[in-house]
């Protein structure tokens, strides 16, 4: 068999095993596998079928005759370990967390999932001229740097939600260009995804500036998502493996204030 699938969704990926109640789009199921297998894609399988496991002493006849395994791809795999990975601190567990929002100065109730900046690292407001624009979604500096707001999605561990960090990226003059002028009659080959360095420093993490990204190009309305490039850095980490409730309530906690990204 072959040891690489082509996913629908990926494309073509690296293969792996996981029962089927985890190849569907499941939640909080558990994410159980042989601590015995080394490789990057162990088999893996839900409380439920760990249950089976247990009973019959392990994996043999009679305990996968009562299993359905699945093939998925390692992007998919990727995606199933988050979403049903039982955290210590589940998203539900802060629905009690109070926080104030930075746009309408509102008190909220629950976890704040999105956080956001209003202009770039390298803006200030003494540029303000006719070479120099911001708005909330776009930004030029003497029309030489240019810069787009977009989205660093997070997936949170334990559940299907993601995390947001509204953030500034720049981009080449052209790419600018094509992204402001977007409108419903784009064309698909406009469309791939374009080389930005990650303009914001976030807090709470090491130094963010100049972070490689891809910025993917949203629907028309919509600001583009940005994709950091795979690195031990902790915000790289956090988008490839997810973001654990707790640290949401640390980020939280630790701005005092959430904004729309």
């Amino acid at each position: 068999m072959s040891d690489t699938i082509n996913c629908q969704q990926h494309g073509e990926q690296t293969t792996a095993f996981v029962c089927s109640h985890l190849a569907d789009l499941s939640v909080a199921l558990g994410f159980n596998y042989s601590e015995d297998n080394q490789g990057e894609f162990p088999d893996a399988w839900c409380d439920n079928c760990e249950i089976i496991r247990a009973a019959h002493d392990g994996w043999n006849e009679e305990s996968e005759a009562l299993t359905k395994i699945r093939l998925v791809c390692a992007a998919c795999y990727a995606r199933t370990r988050i979403r049903n990975t039982r955290p210590p601190v589940s998203l539900e567990d802060l629905s009690e967390l109070r926080w104030k929002c930075g746009t309408c100065e509102e008190l909220h109730i629950g976890p704040c999932l999105d956080f956001g900046y209003d202009k770039p690292h390298y803006w200030s407001d003494e540029l303000e001229c006719n070479t120099s624009h911001l708005n909330e979604d776009f930004c030029s500096i003497e029309d030489q740097h240019f810069f787009v707001r977009g989205v660093i999605e997070l997936p949170i561990i334990g559940s299907d939600q993601v995390f947001c960090w509204g953030v500034w990226g720049s981009l080449s003059k052209e790419n600018f260009e094509r992204v402001a002028n977007r409108d419903e009659n784009s064309t698909d080959g406009e469309d791939g995804p374009m080389f930005s360095w990650l303009s914001s420093q976030i807090v709470g993490y090491p130094e963010t500036i100049n972070l490689k990204m891809k910025a993917h190009k949203s629907e028309p309305g919509e600001r583009p998502r940005f994709e950091l490039e795979p690195t031990d850095h902790p915000l790289s980490q956090e988008q490839q493996k997810g973001i654990y409730p707790e640290r949401i309530r640390q980020i939280t906690l630790g701005n005092g204030r959430g904004a729309h990204s």
